[in-house]
């Protein structure tokens, strides 16, 4: 039987994947599902394929010949894919940040200088002036990504390149939609010298008047053109952090890294608990699979933590014994 893909709610789209409001998880219309996997069986070209399933997240499946089904209320959760390799994979990469890239880097190798609550475009957050079409609502999310960006530091962007990222994704509801949730006011006051500076010279590269002395920052205006509302947003920018060092959480250390290693390399174990890789975190480990998730989780980032980031108090100092005369793991045999 063929691999079943399908959207069962409405909540759809990257820029949804982190929507924990149930009330949106609204159920799609099972009719509507069983008339897309149709087209897109009937589909001649792989293009149509991919429009198909890019705008109404389904694919055809045997299923659908079942006059019953209802994918809406039928299909079951792989509980250990999802707790292990989504949940635990989320929790100790992202959270715990036990990874040796600790600082989160762009798909074109900027870091990322913090994490904020951003909010995913939708017609009932935008105002009316703010609209944005269906297939414009991803530029949101770039602009938001590129916000993000260190602007200081090593594989840093400057505020003049981020200005220009922003400029060329050009979508001024996109920009109206941002500095809304964001709570700014619109008003031109306060705005940082640097910015009014770079407003000024890229006004008089762009500037067909003649006498361009007399360009300057619209100081006190209310933003309404595309680089005045990214004037605006890059003078927001520069109050949050401007590098990842600046917000790291300090989990994921060097240290703490080095410290799970040695206790998966050291620590004794009997024969029928599998290995796992002893360069967990690196990149040479690989991906980890599900079974090496569950023992990672459940035998050996217990023995580090606790040891970590527990309380010492009346613990004996591990300075004159090696790992492995001191830690044993066992067998869960409810596993």
């Amino acid at each position: 039987m063929s691999t079943f893909l399908c959207s069962v709610c409405d909540i759809r789209g990257k820029d949804q994947i982190y929507s924990t409001d149930h009330e949106q998880w609204i159920r799609r219309d099972v009719n509507e599902l069983r008339k897309w996997a149709r087209a897109y069986k009937n589909a001649q070209t792989l293009a149509k394929h991919k429009e198909i399933f890019e705008t109404y997240s389904v694919q055809w499946s045997s299923l659908w010949l079942l006059e019953y089904w209802d994918p809406t209320t039928m299909l079951v959760i792989d509980a250990m894919h999802c707790i292990l390799e989504g949940l635990v994979h989320y929790h100790c990469r992202h959270m715990l940040r036990l990874d040796a890239s600790t600082a989160k880097i762009s798909s074109d190798g900027l870091k990322i200088a913090f994490e904020w609550p951003w909010v995913p475009y939708s017609h009932e957050a935008a105002q009316l002036d703010c609209q944005l079409l269906e297939k414009h609502k991803h530029v949101v999310v770039k602009m938001q990504e590129t916000l993000s960006l260190s602007i200081t530091g090593k594989n840093s962007i400057t505020l003049d390149q981020m200005w220009t990222r922003l400029s060329n994704q050009s979508k001024k509801g996109a920009l109206e939609f941002i500095v809304h949730t964001l709570g700014l006011s619109r008003v031109l006051v306060d705005i940082d010298e640097q910015l009014s500076s770079l407003y000024v010279i890229r006004a008089k590269k762009t500037s067909k008047r003649k006498d361009k002395t007399q360009l300057k920052f619209p100081e006190g205006q209310q933003a309404c053109t595309l680089h005045q509302l990214i004037a605006l947003l890059l003078n927001w920018r520069l109050h949050q952090p401007h590098s990842s060092d600046a917000y790291l959480i300090p989990t994921g250390t060097p240290e703490t890294l080095s410290f799970i290693q040695t206790v998966i390399r050291e620590t004794l174990k009997p024969s029928c608990v599998e290995s796992v890789p002893k360069d967990f975190g690196e990149a040479k480990a690989g991906s980890i699979k599900v079974h090496e998730w569950l023992i990672l989780s459940t035998r050996y980032l217990p023995i580090v933590l606790v040891i970590r980031w527990g309380d010492n108090d009346g613990l004996v100092k591990f300075s004159d014994r090696t790992l492995s005369n001191r830690l044993i793991t066992l067998p869960n045999r409810s596993l």
